[in-house]
């Protein structure tokens, strides 16, 4: 073979890639080999995976599997098991983050309670409810309509404007809106009754705060939001409170048993990890200023 072809083929990327294996799988046949006779491991199909791949097949396509097809299920199973056992011996399981991840899931899904350990009695239940009143409390609730007004908007000031657009208002029956009051926008002219954080994320938190202390069926304003000024009125109010337990019984048994799962998969990791010495590298020494 002339030299340049030579040259050629050995600065081939698929060279490199088919040498780096062929060494790879040399090694470990040498390795393994030792002088000592190759002890072939055994794959033992049990009559119980058989009726596993069946059953896999049957919820998949809504029938048994024929013969042939069962023997195909068999054939991918050793083949999978082969690949498998190979790729442990070479080490491959090591350091790939997907296997694991997939590995601290099963051991962290062995470790869960069991459902003895997540029942409540309505006690139980009051106490915790008691200790975690703010996360129950059902938040207060409004509606109201707006108008929106531009600050870009050439012309007069924004400020200005909604002075005399708050004074048309007041002095239109109720409900009234005049259609020349106020700027185009994507907002609802009208919130039907809704909760607060509900209006806080579509209008802002300070729109929001301000429309817990307004008096009901009245235009007042106006009020800043991250989107420019509003002229509002209140239509309805209905103040929040505290639930009693026997009006959210299911919720509040959902998230107490929630924080009794991950405080018993804290507890499983803290003795696991009592095991083991963890070495941490020095923090850097940060640079002495001048």
């Amino acid at each position: 073979m002339p030299m340049s072809v030579l040259s050629k083929v050995i600065r081939e990327p698929l060279v490199h890639f088919v040498l780096i294996g062929a060494a790879v799988f040399g090694f470990y046949a040498l390795m393994a080999g030792d002088g000592q006779e190759n002890v072939r491991d055994r794959i033992v199909v049990t009559g119980g995976r058989v009726e596993q791949l069946a059953k896999v097949f049957e919820r998949t396509w809504q029938r048994r599997p024929t013969p042939e097809e069962l023997r195909g299920l068999i054939d991918a199973f050793v083949m999978e098991e082969v690949y498998y056992r190979e790729a442990l011996k070479l080490g491959l399981d090591r350091d790939d983050t997907l296997i694991r991840r997939r590995m601290q899931q099963k051991l962290e899904f062995l470790t869960e309670p069991n459902d003895e350990a997540l029942q409540a009695d309505d006690a139980t239940l009051q106490t915790y409810l008691d200790a975690n009143r703010a996360t129950f409390r059902v938040e207060p609730k409004i509606a109201f309509d707006q108008v929106f007004l531009n600050p870009d908007k050439p012309g007069q000031a924004a400020p200005v404007r909604a002075r005399k657009s708050l004074e048309v208002l007041k002095a239109s029956e109720p409900g009234d809106v005049p259609a020349d009051v106020g700027d185009p926008t994507l907002l609802q002219g009208s919130m039907k009754l809704s909760p607060l954080s509900l209006i806080a994320r579509n209008f802002g938190v300070s729109l929001a705060a301000k429309l817990t202390d307004l008096p009901e069926n009245e235009w007042a304003g106006p009020i800043e939001s991250p989107y420019g000024l509003h002229l509002v009125r209140v239509v309805a109010r209905v103040d929040g409170y505290d639930p009693a337990l026997a009006e959210i019984r299911n919720v509040v048994k959902q998230k107490w048993r929630a924080d009794q799962r991950d405080a018993f998969q804290d507890q499983a990791y803290d003795q696991l990890l009592s095991k083991y010495e963890v070495v941490l590298p020095a923090a850097p020494e940060t640079e002495a200023a001048p």
